[in-house]
């Protein structure tokens, strides 16, 4: 019922009915119109008849001749009653003989009275219908005998027979128009079922038949609109199944996660083939559950995933973030995704894409570079400590002796000279140890990072003449090798930060530690920090994310009291259960 055969069929079978049905109530009309202006002439022509001739055989008093033409006119089986009335209204003459010697009055015909009365008025006859559709009433006039005397014929006619046989032929004709349009109709659905229909179903099965997997049908001969359409889908089915073959070729041989989640909430992720290799997963969970990827994602990392698909759905710009990806044996991964708005259709969320990279080598090589470097700086501050503060220590002692010997000997021109060689000498060597103490903090490796950051908060109180508080609640001697380093590295940078560019009047530095993680909090009073709108990162604030990407710590900056965007404290959280030098990794 809902094919374009039966919408068209139906269609012209509606129109033709209700044509024919139009056509048939004018046709109808208009037969009983000419059944009725014929049965008017016919009276007419038979009332002017009988009248002349009552006149005539009247005078000559010729009555059995008036009963002749009233029998005759009686052979006419619409004719229901004919009289011929004197000028009295007494029957004279009557197609029924009991009606004879009636006055007109005692006779069916009493309402004709009226008509009568205009008629002998005008002497001129009339065919009235008294009756609509029932009965025809023909008065004629005429002049009786000497006298002058007006007698009148009187002929009532039935409609209703007439004009019912002329609505039957009507109707004959209307049951012969159907049958033709019937006949129509279905010659016009075969004709339609096979020049458009079959046609048609074999359009849509080889529309509905393009795909990768299968081959494409063959198209339609004929040089017609559907032929032409038909020729054109084989064309894009060969198009689209070559750009498919390549697409699937590059996925396939992708080392990276190339992913496509649709806006549908019923449809599931798209993924190749390098998803179970990256994320230890086999793709095809993702079908019957399409949050699988994150239980993968350590628990710490979902939220900023989360985040990131929810400002892609509504259409927000590219972004690009790294998390942690855990194996069931615990084994970690760096991945890099990057994630971009598909737009959909009007009213819909849109669709997120995107491509996942391992960066675990990466990050392997920059920790790497971190501990070269580290160990570098330490091998040069120890090299300072070792050789040029103490030949800077020697020349300081030989010149405090040459300083005695010259003022003993009388040299008092020198003596002064000799002096300010010893105070240069002195704050040279001052200046090379805090430069060693900078590049290789001692503390570390002799009594933990409490005591580093003790020595810190010194250093900024002497070097910046601000004062450092450093609180450490909780012992450190979990904490070990270079992760004690970082974690130093990162205090020295966002304390160091806070001395040059926010010109506070106190710096705080606070360090606590629980099984599960370490806290660093470096907190002031001076200008606020506004990451929203800092320009771009200098070397320190990059090294100072490098180092905590190594941790697998993260950064956060808290809001000042006044409720402002801008922040005067800084959080560093290092979990040390992710740690690369504690335990393996909990998986969700």
């Amino acid at each position: 019922m809902r094919s374009l055969q039966f919408k068209i069929s139906v269609s012209l079978f509606v129109v033709g009915a209700t044509l024919i049905g139009i056509s048939a109530l004018r046709l109808n009309e208009r037969s009983k119109q000419t059944r009725r202006t014929a049965m008017m002439a016919l009276a007419f022509a038979e009332g002017s008849r009988l009248s002349g001739m009552s006149q005539h055989l009247l005078r000559r008093k010729v009555s059995r001749a008036a009963d002749l033409e009233l029998s005759y006119s009686s052979t006419n089986k619409d004719l229901r009653l004919g009289l011929i009335v004197d000028g009295s209204d007494i029957v004279r003459h009557a197609t029924m003989q009991q009606m004879r010697g009636l006055t007109l009055a005692e006779t069916p015909l009493a309402d004709v009275g009226p008509v009568l009365k205009k008629v002998r008025e005008s002497m001129e006859g009339r065919v009235v219908e008294l009756v609509r559709g029932k009965r025809l009433v023909a008065v004629f006039p005429f002049w009786e005998g000497l006298a002058q005397a007006k007698g009148s014929v009187i002929l009532e006619y039935d409609l209703e027979m007439p004009l019912a046989s002329a609505s039957a032929v009507a109707l004959h004709a209307l049951l012969a128009q159907s049958m033709a349009l019937m006949g129509g109709c279905l010659a016009l659905w075969l004709l339609l079922k096979k020049v458009v229909t079959d046609r048609v179903e074999a359009l849509v099965c080889q529309v509905q038949g393009m795909s990768l997997e299968s081959e494409p049908m063959l198209a339609m001969g004929g040089k017609d609109e559907l032929a032409q359409v038909s020729q054109a889908v084989r064309l894009t089915h060969d198009r689209l199944r070559h750009s498919e073959q390549r697409l699937h070729q590059i996925a396939a041989t992708m080392r990276d996660v190339f992913w496509l989640a649709p806006d549908a909430s019923g449809s599931f992720a798209f993924v190749n083939e390098a998803y179970a290799t990256v994320f230890s997963r086999q793709g095809a969970r993702l079908a019957t559950h399409r949050w699988d990827w994150l239980h993968a994602i350590v628990r710490e990392d979902r939220r900023r995933c989360l985040e990131m698909l929810r400002s892609l759905r509504q259409g927000g710009p590219r972004q690009e973030i790294e998390v942690r990806v855990a194996s069931p044996e615990g084994h970690l991964r760096w991945v890099r995704c990057r994630g971009f708005a598909v737009p959909g259709t009007e009213g819909h969320e849109c669709s997120v894409a995107g491509i996942a990279m391992d960066v675990s080598e990466r990050k392997t090589l920059e920790r790497r570079l971190l501990d070269t470097a580290e160990n570098e700086r330490r091998r040069i501050g120890m090299d300072l400590h070792d050789d040029l503060c103490q030949r800077l220590a020697a020349a300081l002692m030989k010149t405090g002796v040459l300083q005695s010997a010259l003022s003993r000997g009388g040299g008092n021109n020198q003596e002064p000279l000799a002096s300010e060689l010893a105070n240069d000498l002195s704050e040279a060597t001052g200046i090379a140890r805090g430069f060693a103490r900078g590049l290789a903090p001692v503390g570390i490796e002799a009594l933990g990072i409490t005591a580093a950051l003790s020595d810190l908060g010194d250093f900024i109180t002497r070097g910046f003449k601000i004062p450092c508080r450093v609180e450490c609640s909780a012992s450190d001697t979990g904490l070990t090798g270079e992760s004690a380093t970082h974690i130093f590295r990162v205090a020295q940078e966002l304390a160091t930060n806070a001395a040059k560019h926010a010109n506070p009047t106190w710096i705080e530095i606070s360090f606590e530690m629980t099984p599960q993680e370490a806290r660093l909090l470096v907190t002031h009073d001076g200008r606020p920090y506004r990451p929203a709108h800092a320009a771009i990162e200098g070397m320190g604030m990059h090294l100072v994310r490098q180092r905590l990407d190594a941790l697998g710590a993260s950064l956060s900056f808290h809001p000042s009291a006044q409720g402002e965007e801008s922040v005067s404290s800084v959080e560093c959280l290092i979990p040390l259960s992710l740690n690369p030098e504690t335990a393996t990794v909990e998986i969700a």
